[in-house]
């Protein structure tokens, strides 16, 4: 007999209790291992996923607490269970095995106790596993789903569907799926033969057209992905708002600050026309009026016509020249009332600096307005003021940071250290030029406003911050030889290879561009340019 079998028998030992000598002596080897044993951990959650798609198949409870029935089956769901030091081993009926590493005596409570085999996989599993389990479950129905929706939009005159796939009508590139899940939610809300005519909806169709005029494939594919995951809010125009930091050259940017923040607050918060209100300044703070709180009504009067505006009677044929009376006409005051009435300034509001439109369109001009970038500190960057660089310098990867282009996040926490002020940027999907994970980069953008470090990141969370009425003036600049800008970019992309070449023709960038043009009519009346 075998030492082995020798010591099995003398000591009068169960195959769990074995089992579970085993288990510790593999957990000793891998603590001298430092515990970090990539083989080891991979196996327990290979075991784990197991046990997660075995209790799937069985339940779909969302939660790992099972509720126990009151009906007691014939017989318990193991043959055998044992708890040694913090190792709880389980003998199902069929002879698989079940264990947990660390467990807990309540944990041996439950499973002596359990009166399913989900029972015990829901005590002996991995939490992380089930949930990721669950995860790929979710996907499974929302992939379902979206082929439900799929054929709806199939039907609706913007959409075609082609092999299982979405395309825009006219485009012959495949919609993302989360952004046919978006088109879905739109027209959901919506009269389905309405929504077009939406802010949303044309947000979002101006948005794929802008990102297939982009010469890399891979950023129509991947950019709608990446805004949703991390947030970024799409405009009326098919642009995206994103935030960088930049550090100030020039002191004192009070003034800077107070009109960007103030022209896009009065648009995108209380969707007002900046063109009504003014900025006054007053023992040195600033401050933002709408017209009609700057004037006060008043009565128009004229000089008296019987006293000549003296007020009194001169008549030096009755009296001495020492002698007056009061005109009866105007009593006294030398004026009368027309019956009109008329506006003026209020008094004690201080000094009217201007217009807030013509102020913000006339900040480039400020030599307060300037920033520059942290890393080279080259960047002349204003607020409303294109910053672009070289395309062809533009590193196009998948890569976070130490990328060649200009950098962009929704969340100002990723830029911490990059600069002492925040600016909010607005992006044309055609310029993104690289996809990380919490991070892009593009050849061009447009600084709208500034933006106080404590509230960036809360300013594009927040929902009544309407991004959708801030891009007007830059979409006219932008369609302006657009067909022109777009060959040149497919050019300069498709000389980089000596084979592949850009997947859209020539026909879809037409179309693109006819649609993207069609919204210069509906903006045009609403811009104002100041030089």
């Amino acid at each position: 007999m075998s030492r082995f079998v020798t010591f099995f028998y003398t000591k009068n030992w169960t195959f769990l209790d074995i089992f579970s000598l085993k288990f510790r002596k593999l957990v000793k080897t891998n603590k001298k291992m430092n515990n970090t044993s990539l083989e080891f951990f991979k196996s327990l959650l290979e075991r784990d996923t197991k046990i997660a798609e075995l209790l799937l198949k069985e339940t779909s409870a969302p939660a790992l607490t099972v509720t126990h029935t009151t009906t007691m089956p014939p017989q318990k769901p193991y043959s055998n269970i044992k708890f040694v030091n913090d190792v709880l081993t389980v003998v199902l009926n069929d002879g698989n095995i079940v264990s947990k590493h660390p467990a807990t005596a309540d944990d041996f409570t439950r499973a002596r106790n359990a009166r399913t085999e989900v029972e015990l996989f829901a005590i002996c599993m991995v939490k992380e596993a089930y949930e990721d389990q669950r995860a790929k479950e979710r996907e499974i129905e929302n992939l379902k789903a979206l082929a439900e929706g799929a054929k709806k939009l199939g039907s609706h005159p913007e959409f075609e569907l082609r092999d299982g796939s979405v395309y825009m009508t006219g485009i012959d590139r495949s919609l993302p799926p989360l952004l046919v899940d978006e088109f879905l939610k739109v027209i959901g809300r919506q009269n389905p033969l309405a929504s077009e005519e939406s802010d949303e909806f044309k947000g979002l169709k101006r948005f794929w057209m802008w990102c297939c005029l982009n010469p890399r494939a891979e950023v129509a594919d991947k950019l709608f992905n990446f805004l949703k995951k991390n947030s970024f809010r799409i405009t009326q125009q098919g642009f995206f708002t994103a935030l960088r930091n930049v550090v100030t050259i020039h002191g004192g940017t009070e003034f800077v600050q107070f009109v960007s923040e103030a022209f896009n607050k009065v648009k995108a918060v209380w969707k007002k026309s900046p063109d009504r209100y003014h900025i006054f300044l007053k023992d040195g703070q600033y401050h933002l009026l709408h017209e009609d709180d700057m004037f006060e009504e008043y009565d128009v009067t004229e000089e008296c016509e019987e006293c000549d505006g003296l007020g009194y009677y001169e008549d030096y044929d009755d009296y001495s020249d020492d002698d007056y009376e009061n005109c009866e006409y105007c009593d006294g005051t030398g004026v009368v009332e027309t019956g009109e009435t008329d506006t003026r300034l209020k008094e004690g509001l201080g000094e009217d600096l201007g217009n807030l439109t013509e102020l913000y369109l006339d900040l480039p001009n400020r030599e307060e307005n300037r920033f520059t970038d942290a890393h080279t500190g080259t960047f002349d960057i204003r607020v409303g003021r294109v910053v672009n660089m070289d395309p062809a310098k533009c590193r196009w990867n998948t890569d976070d940071c130490g990328a060649e282009g200009l950098h962009f996040t929704a969340d100002e926490i990723n830029y911490v250290g990059c600069g002492d002020q925040s600016v909010l940027v607005l992006i044309n999907p055609m310029k993104v030029v690289g996809i990380g994970e919490t991070k892009g980069r593009c050849w061009e953008y447009l600084p709208i406003m500034t933006v106080p470090r404590e509230e960036s990141t809360k300013l594009l969370h927040d929902l009544d911050f309407d991004t959708m009425e801030l891009d007007e003036a830059y979409a006219i600049e932008e369609l302006e030889d657009l067909e022109e800008k777009v060959k040149e970019g497919f050019t300069a992309e498709s000389k980089k290879y000596s084979i592949n070449f850009p997947t859209i023709n020539i026909t879809d960038v037409k179309f693109a561009v006819k649609a993207l043009s069609n919204m210069k009519k509906e903006i045009s009346g609403r811009v104002k340019n100041v030089k």
